[in-house]
């Protein structure tokens, strides 16, 4: 079985883009018409480790609920996907990304657009707040919070180092079908194969997984214990109060804990919620009714930041 097959359509349309006086380069992809100043662009941010495969199915099938080209971009973080590796591991910080993608709107002449962040890029979402509030028009926070659980980034780090040690294709698979199938119960093994490409891809020659982001970024994990109390940082996702926010919870996901996000829609009363029944992190975008919710908050958003 092939895990590049999810992987395969994306390579040929990819940009390096240079930041931090080329210190930094992020792989990223556009869509859709940049040329209708009518449209704020949607620019997505994936996970810890994962990359801007988790939109696939959203940026296609975006524009056909928005019935127009709607001008998206996509971003691997420092580390991810086809982005270069950091310098230094230090550098792998929520700070650092904020920092980046401030630049990454310099260069691509992004003045404002609608922020789309899946758990760890919506923390670089928040973190952009403080740095860079009148580029953010609006704010799409899934599996993403002031706090995320301990007990998920343990889970994320103790089943992506099994993986590592394991040295037999068809055992890859199933412990890759295993694992993700926690959080898709109803998948199939050629979906959960799919979603397993988008991180890692089977070594025929080293016998090994190879994993689409820096191992280093684990390491960064190494300090955690399930037991650990991590402190919420109201303060970041506050930085948001005055820009419109769609707040999304997998109800399969253990990064972002259920108490977590009711506490944000109590700070946030404004705020759009929808919970997506049977998925855990990242959520796929693949059913109409969250993509119908999406689309609602983008063009009403949309409209009120540009005044019509």
């Amino acid at each position: 079985m092939d895990l590049e097959q999810s992987i395969r359509q994306e390579r040929s349309e990819l940009r390096m883009i240079s930041v931090r006086s080329g210190a930094r380069q992020l792989a990223v992809r556009t869509s859709g018409d940049f040329d209708d100043k009518s449209k704020l662009p949607i620019i997505c941010i994936a996970g810890y480790h994962r990359n801007m495969s988790d939109f696939f199915a959203f940026a296609d099938k975006f524009s056909e609920f928005a019935r127009s080209k709607w001008p998206i971009i996509r971003v691997d973080l420092i580390g991810r996907g086809k982005s270069q590796i950091a310098p230094k591991s230090e550098e792998y910080s929520t700070l650092d990304d904020a920092v980046d993608m401030a630049e990454l709107c310099k260069i691509l002449n992004v003045h404002r657009a609608i922020w789309f962040g899946q758990a760890h890029g919506g923390n670089v979402i928040m973190a952009l707040g403080p740095k860079a509030p009148g580029i953010i028009a609006g704010t799409i926070l899934c599996d993403a919070g002031a706090l995320i659980s301990a007990q998920g980034l343990v889970r994320l780090r103790n089943n992506l180092k099994f993986l590592s040690k394991i040295r037999n294709e068809d055992e890859a698979i199933a412990a890759l079908r295993r694992i993700i199938g926690v959080d898709y119960p109803a998948l199939g093994s050629g979906k959960l194969d799919s979603i397993a490409g988008r991180t890692h891809i089977w070594n025929k020659k080293k016998k090994r997984l190879e994993p689409r982001f820096d191992w280093r970024l684990l390491e960064r994990l190494d300090a955690f214990d399930n037991d650990d109390v991590l402190t919420a940082n109201w303060a970041l996702f506050d930085s948001l109060a005055q820009t419109p926010m769609l707040l999304m919870r997998t109800r399969n996901t253990d990064l972002l804990r259920a108490d977590v996000y009711q506490h944000m829609l109590t700070r946030r009363p404004d705020a759009i919620s929808l919970e997506i029944e049977g998925e855990g992190s990242p959520a796929l975008f693949e059913q109409p009714d969250e993509m119908g919710t999406i689309a609602e908050f983008v063009l009403h958003t949309n409209k009120r930041a540009l005044g019509k």
